[in-house]
């Protein structure tokens, strides 16, 4: 049962308070309204200009703080200060903000309850997520937003065209009804134009849909561009879309017949062949409505598509939707497979997510190990930008302090060369937030610095600057004994994870501080990017779908666990490339080598053509043109693509072209999920918006493979939260 609250009975919370009386699987625990009294709130529900719903419930005031509606008994709120309402304390677990007025994660941190939905888009960074669009990326954040009225309808649309014809182009107009921020007559404010009475006025306006639709579907950005203009309807609202593919052969006819086979149809997705007008689609909960005679077909993937949606009652829907979606995900409860990605882990116990940070001294482990030129300058910022969300989550709980760890290259003593503070100012430009350096490591300066510090945010130095880091063997007896593991653990209460690189190191900061949980108490805990990419794994290790591991570079040594693993797995198969083809003979039917490739005696020379590469005394330094036509042929049969290793050298202009050609063919194939096992080859992915899962891992993903599927067993930095 997902117990929710109400924040504010205005239009959206009323018309979610409604709909949640029809929905099965919620309890109402409470709602705050201060606007009526506890004695006006049934006819306030069942009278509407609006909408025909069924008012046939039951109502009783069971106190002056409590009434029953249906089968739900609800604790009535009425103050504006959300310091004085104690949700959690009535047993709400999930909250509609319908308010307006809590709208970045600081404020809605002052909820006191666990999650938070705002009913408008976030004037901060918090995440916006929409069902139909984006969901399945929901990652157990507290605080999330259902975006707007207009990007639920629009969204969803545009990610069906994008995923199967490609956008190439975008712009539209929202043709909306009337709000609450509207005045019925004109008011002396010439600076909004919304200041004019809405009676019997067209009043162009702005829409903030196009930032919105940005955050869900980033790899649409640069190409919508939009505006508004309110008009005198009291509900239901129209989209006029106006779209160029790049699949120039698309008719609207093939954009009706896909719509009709959509998983999605009828939920968020209809359409209509008839001459209806606004009022026809009123209380309607799908939130995209393509009206087929209303749009235009102008010839060469240009189109002109009229959206329907009521801007009231559908967009509730949606956020009861995302409702529904954040408790099977928070509650590991798998009834839709293509929503909900579980793991092995403890997530009730261990995950950042249900763990409060609040007014506590956090310790954070991440992988800060990225490279940097001659000029100790940042070359490659992956590794810090992924870590962002994790420290995210901690900063919006209002910590005393937080604490960045990690080790930085493989020094053998103190040295400049590999001091963390070359990826301080890199790191403060990502957090966006002043970052005081601990240049005394592990040590009592440290704790002495701490205890007079105002700061918020610190980076410790190298953690490899002390050996009781990897030599963490015998942690257990060091814990007490060892000043470096005694002070390394007292400089926090919490201690999370979020170096999914490091994970198969039994390190003091890795898997150490399990013995800090176990002897002191402390709380540990594991990050939003070990999660993913356990979630990611998972789906190769405990998936009947049809895999593809493309193995590619040169030490076969490093390759060959994975290649054997992969061998025995039902319904998976594997091609090998790069130069480790040429000594790998297979003896399964569902291992594909390598025939043919470009090279020479080295990469110097002017590439040619090999038609047999375990026959010659030619290097092949890149994939030849029919074992690629065979690899593109094996893509297309296939579900999952696990790619780890280049299929030539990738440093090479000419030799990283195939590579850059499998890039492309498994961006285009949007259908595919696709998972990148990092390192060198992940440098030629340039579309930051690209669908190919990078993992941050290297070895530690490898490992982690290589033990689940030969033992079942986690590698030390998973292991410690079973």
């Amino acid at each position: 049962m997902i117990k929710v609250g109400i924040n504010g009975l205005g239009r959206i919370g009323k018309c979610v308070l409604i709909q949640l009386l029809e929905s099965t699987g919620f309890s109402i625990q409470c709602i705050n309204v201060t606007s009526i009294k506890i004695t006006e709130i049934e006819e306030y529900l069942r009278q509407d200009s609006t909408h025909h719903y069924n008012k046939n419930f039951t109502f009783k005031i069971i106190s002056n703080t409590q009434i029953a509606l249906n089968e739900h008994k609800i604790n009535i709120f009425s103050d504006r200060d959300p310091k004085n309402l104690n949700w959690d304390d009535y047993g709400c677990e999930y909250l509609f903000d319908c308010t307006g007025s809590f709208l970045t994660t600081e404020k809605c941190s002052s909820h006191k309850v666990k999650y938070v939905i705002m009913s408008s888009p976030a004037k901060d960074s918090t995440p916006t997520y929409i069902y139909g669009v984006n969901d399945d990326k929901y990652m157990g954040e507290h605080v999330v937003s259902g975006s707007s009225c207009t990007t639920n309808c629009l969204s969803p649309m545009l990610k069906f065209l994008n995923d199967k014809y490609n956008i190439a182009d975008c712009v539209f107009t929202t043709i909306h009804a009337v709000t609450a921020s509207q005045f019925v007559v004109d008011i002396p404010n010439n600076k909004a134009r919304t200041s004019r009475t809405c009676f019997n006025n067209i009043i162009p306006h702005t829409t903030g849909a196009s930032k919105s639709i940005y955050s869900v579907l980033p790899e649409l950005t640069g190409l919508v561009n939009g505006t508004s203009i309110r008009v005198p309807v009291s509900n239901c609202s129209l989209v006029d879309l106006n779209v160029q593919l790049t699949d120039t052969n698309t008719r609207v006819s093939d954009i009706q017949t896909s719509l009709l086979t959509n998983p999605l149809y009828s939920t968020v997705f209809n359409v209509t062949d008839k001459n209806v007008v606004s009022s026809d689609f009123i209380t309607t909960t799908t939130p995209t409505i393509l009206d087929i005679t209303a749009s235009i077909d102008m010839g060469n993937g240009k189109f002109k598509l009229m959206l329907w949606y009521d801007n009231e009652w559908s967009y509730s829907a949606q956020l009861i939707r995302l409702c529904n979606i954040m408790w099977k995900y928070n509650n590991n409860n798998d009834n839709n497979n293509n929503l909900i990605i579980q793991t092995n882990i403890n997530t009730n116990k261990y995950y950042i997510s249900n763990i409060n940070f609040e007014n506590k001294n956090v310790v954070l482990r991440l992988d800060l190990n990225v490279p940097i030129d001659k000029n100790f300058k940042v070359i490659d910022d992956f590794k810090i930008a992924s870590a962002i969300p994790t420290i995210n989550t901690i900063l919006n709980q209002n910590p005393k302090r937080l604490i960045i760890t990690s080790h930085f290259g493989r020094p053998v003593d103190v040295t400049m060369k590999y001091s963390l503070y070359h990826i301080l100012y890199c790191l403060i430009q990502h957090v966006n937030k002043p970052i005081e350096f601990l240049e005394d490591c592990i040590s009592i300066k440290t704790l002495d610095k701490l205890m007079k510090s105002n700061s918020k945010i610190f980076l410790l130095e190298n953690l490899r600057f002390h050996k009781e880091e990897t030599n963490s063997e015998n942690i257990q007896l060091d814990l007490e004994s060892n000043p470096i593991v005694s002070i390394y653990s007292m400089l926090g209460d919490i201690f999370i994870s979020d170096a999914f690189g490091c994970v198969h190191r039994a390190h003091m900061s890795i898997s150490g501080i399990k013995e800090f949980e176990l002897k002191q108490n402390k709380i540990i805990g594991y990050g939003h990017l070990i999660h993913k990419e356990i979630s990611y794994l998972k789906e190769l290790v405990s998936n009947d779908k049809k895999i593809l591991c493309i193995i590619g570079g040169n030490k076969i040594s490093d390759k060959l666990p994975i290649i054997e693993s992969f061998k025995h797995l039902p319904n998976a198969k594997i091609f090998v490339a790069g130069g480790l083809a040429k000594y790998y003979f297979p003896d399964t039917l569902n291992t594909f080598v390598m025939e043919d490739g470009m090279g020479n005696t080295d990469t110097v020379s002017s590439p040619c053509y090999i038609s047999d590469i375990k026959n010659t005394n030619l290097n092949a330094y890149d994939i030849g043109y029919k074992s690629k036509k065979q690899l593109f042929d094996l893509i297309l049969q296939s579900d999952i693509i696990f790619w780890n290793g280049s299929l030539g050298v990738i440093e090479h202009d000419f030799y990283k072209n195939s590579s850059l050609e499998l890039v492309n063919f498994l961006e285009s194939n949007k259908q595919l999920k696709i998972i990148m096992g990092g390192g060198e080859t992940s440098s030629i992915i340039s579309n930051k918006n690209s669908n190919i899962y990078v993992s941050t891992g290297g070895g530690a993903l490898l490992e982690y493979l290589e033990n689940k599927f030969t033992t079942g067993n986690n590698i030390p930095g998973i292991k410690i939260y079973e």
